[in-house]
């Protein structure tokens, strides 16, 4: 029997145990990289904010495909994006079931907008092509306390990359795909010296229409876009850094097709049509032959910005943004261009009965200060906000039951400001591990317009005139369970100010407009890390109460564009969110986010001077379920390294309005998408690194719903829909040095 002494046990033992300390080291590194915000207007741990927050990074973005803000809806539980129909510019942000579902320069979206903490005061051109993305901020739930005018659903707050006094840099990506994709990103940062820098974004993108058009004019879906941005930077003192950006784009995008689906047994013109033996196709089509010419729109923007960070001590700084932006959008919109290949409309009425061009010029100005500070136990920030905007809009109907050259002319005047502050105080009780916040906002509109119609049946003008404010408070109660869980819950108050419409059936209704809408908030949250950091669950409850919800409804029996905002009170909606990452091994992580809706209409019918409406009992658009699920896994080579990307998102059928007599229902629908990459690839002698990524969208085909109509029943076309992107996919070369 062999004996061991004391000091060679001891021995065997030290080996294994720092033979075991590379294992050790790297299961205790291992764990999930911190997601940094800024959604409280300062810069914080996603963790440690008492907000239910999606975020999307840069590098999510562009494995992903995203270059428009439109994309990131599948991605994100309980947001729901849609494009407007003839108009892919201009998007309508849900959040929890509350949006815009019309745009028009006479009501504010209920989503507030941000891009660098600027708000985007009209819908029209708010995309993310062109811009330097650092990541995509999605913040659920009404921010009425630091983001103020327009955000009762919530908050969408995009981060950008801005000029680096630190290096030279630059970057090109070239892409190309399907659907006869290019598009070529250009960006260069130069430092001018030890305190200045300047930096050069050009993005030109362009893909030929998801549906081919065999009559006259271009594709349907068709994309032309190019994007320059300047960013300069001055460090101006060891505690002032000033900051501006030019931007400038062009768009000349084509309309999506608006689909015929159903007939009416009879329409406003035509005799019935009963006895039809004729195919109603509801699939997809992927080519038409339109009656009328299909025209590029023309949307050009031009904005400036200025930011001026001073920290005037290590515990208190000021911010200062200066924003102004000026948007012409010319959007041509032929409805009911055709049916399916198996019939036309023609027969029903004039074949497309209302071939519209909107032109619309829109200017804003805004101005923000901010003071931000904190103690031992505090942390404050306070402004003063004021923001105004001014536009024109030119409506014009080429040929509407035989009229000719009808416009419908209105313009806007609208000032709008706010004194807010927030104070979160951690008394010394249980080292501070509770905190208290309090919030509040006071907000003044004053909202003008003037309109002259001569394309109604009977023309008419009318001036619109009003003012609106409000208080909005916000009380906000967290705790630390330990150093990786903590809870919160709020009561939270939103405000958005009344309108009118710039499609009112008639003066009076024009005139008497719609009132503000306002909601109030319950919410309670978990927000956890677990498993040695690489499992993270973030989860919140909520239930709002929201009276005037301005939801548009057709108030004219003949023409689908006559709509107005009846405001409906009472409403109720409840929910949940949820988001689980876990880092399953080294490389590997897995993520779900899920979302629930459950709205309630507080009234049955509403009533105007054109009519009394029947509704239905829900919101609209508002999936009940929404989920997203992605799995990212990352490799070393030995040279470079190897990504793959999978993504999923669901959500639920929606129905598209709330009115019975021109709702319909878009059907649930899931998106897969998928990237390959080998990233970070070294050439000897060259300086610099490649990336090739192969990427793709909805791969499987998907025919889904973004937008559907009953509106054009008067003319035999009980349901309209404009289908999403089909499958698209591409590679993309990227240089960086």
């Amino acid at each position: 029997m062999r004996m061991y002494s004391a000091r060679s046990l001891l021995a065997v033992n030290i080996a294994a145990v720092l033979g075991g300390l590379p294992a050790l080291v790297q299961a205790q590194s291992l764990a999930l990289e911190e997601v940094i915000v800024t959604a409280q207007k300062r810069t914080e741990s996603l963790q440690d904010v008492p907000i239910s927050v999606a975020a999307m990074s840069q590098e999510q973005l562009e494995f992903r495909n995203i270059d428009d803000l439109k994309d990131i809806g599948a991605d994100v539980p309980n947001l729901y994006i849609n494009p407007f129909n003839n108009d892919p510019t201009a998007i309508r942000l849900f959040i929890r079931g509350i949006g815009q579902n019309d745009v028009q320069i006479t009501q504010d979206p209920s989503v507030a907008l941000y891009t660098d903490g600027v708000y985007v005061g009209t819908s029209f051109g708010a995309g993310l092509e062109g811009v330097d993305i650092q990541r995509v901020e999605i913040l659920r739930g009404p921010q009425g306390t630091l983001y103020g005018r327009n955000a009762t659903g919530g908050a969408v707050n995009i981060v950008t990359n801005r000029a680096d006094t630190g290096e030279l840099q630059f970057r090109q990506d070239l892409t190309v795909g399907n659907l006869d994709k290019f598009q070529s990103k250009t960006i260069v940062n130069v430092p001018l010296g030890e305190s200045v820098a300047a930096k050069l974004n050009y993005v030109h993108s362009e893909r030929g229409g998801y549906v081919d058009n065999k009559g006259p004019g271009e594709d349907f879906g068709q994309e032309d876009r190019d994007s320059y941005i300047l960013d300069l930077r001055w460090e101006a003192a060891d505690n002032i850094t000033v900051d501006y950006r030019y931007e400038y784009a062009e768009n000349s995008d084509t309309q999506r097709l608006e689909q015929i689906r159903e007939l009416t047994d009879e329409g406003f013109l035509g005799p019935p049509i009963t006895n039809y033996s004729g195919k109603i196709d509801k699939d997809f089509l992927d080519e038409i032959t339109s009656i009328r010419k299909i025209l590029q729109n023309d949307l050009e923007l031009n904005a400036h910005t200025l930011w001026v960070d001073w920290e005037v001590n290590d515990s208190m700084s000021v911010r200062s943004i200066t924003a102004y932006r000026d948007l012409d959008n010319l959007a041509n919109g032929e409805a009911l261009v055709n049916a399916t290949g198996d019939y036309t409309f023609i027969g029903r009425g004039v074949g497309s009965p209302n071939f519209s061009i909107f032109d619309t010029d829109f200017e804003q100005y805004s101005q923000e200060l901010q003071l931000l500070g904190s103690t031992d136990n505090w942390e404050y920030v306070t402004g003063l906000y004021y923001y105004h905007d001014e536009s024109t809009q030119d409506a014009t109907d080429s040929v509407l039951l035989g009229r000719s050259g009808d416009t419908d002319i209105t313009e806007t005047d609208n000032d709008s400001w706010a004194l807010f502050t927030q104070v979160t105080w951690r008394p010394d009780y249980m080292d501070q591990r509770w905190a208290i916040t309090l919030g509040a906002r006071y907000s003044e509109d004053d909202r003008e317009a003037d309109r002259v119609n001569n394309r109604a049946t009977t023309p008419f003008s009318g001036s619109y005139n009003n003012d609106f404010d409000n208080f909005n408070p916000s009380l906000t109660v967290a705790f630390d369970i330990n150093d990786d869980m903590n809870v919160y819950g709020k009561v939270v108050s939103g405000y958005k100010s009344g309108g009118t419409s710039t499609r009112s059936a008639n003066a009076e209704l024009f005139a008497d407009g719609f009132e503000e809408e306002d909601i109030v908030s319950y919410e309670l949250g978990f927000k956890g890390d677990f498993w040695d950091r690489r499992a993270r669950l973030n989860a919140a409850l909520f239930y709002m109460e929201l009276d005037g919800l301005q939801t548009s409804i057709q108030t004219d029996p003949v023409s689908p564009g006559g709509r107005d905002f009846l405001p409906i009170d009472g409403n109720e909606i409840a929910g949940a969110e949820m988001d689980v990452t876990v880092l399953l091994t080294e490389g590997l992580t897995f993520t779900a986010s899920y979302g629930y809706l459950d709205t309630e209409l507080g009234e049955d019918s509403v009533d105007s001077p054109a009519g009394t409406y029947i509704l239905i009992d829900e919101f609209a658009p508002a999936p009940e379920n929404s989920y997203a699920l992605s799995l990212s896994y990352r490799r070393p080579l030995r040279n470079g390294q190897l990504g793959v990307d999978l993504d999923y998102g669901w959500q639920d059928e929606v129905y598209t309005s709330v009115n019975v007599s021109d709702a319909t229902i878009i059907d649930d629908y899931g998106l897969l998408g998928a990237a390959l990459s080998w990233s970070d690839i070294q050439f000897a002698n060259v300086p610099g690194s490649f990336r090739v990524l192969a990427w793709g969208r909805n791969l499987t085909d998907e025919e889904y719903g973004l937008v559907s109509t009953n509106a054009w029943s008067t003319f035999g076309a009980a349901d309209v829909q404009t289908y999403g992107d089909p499958r698209t996919y591409g590679v993309t070369l990227t240089y960086l040095y």
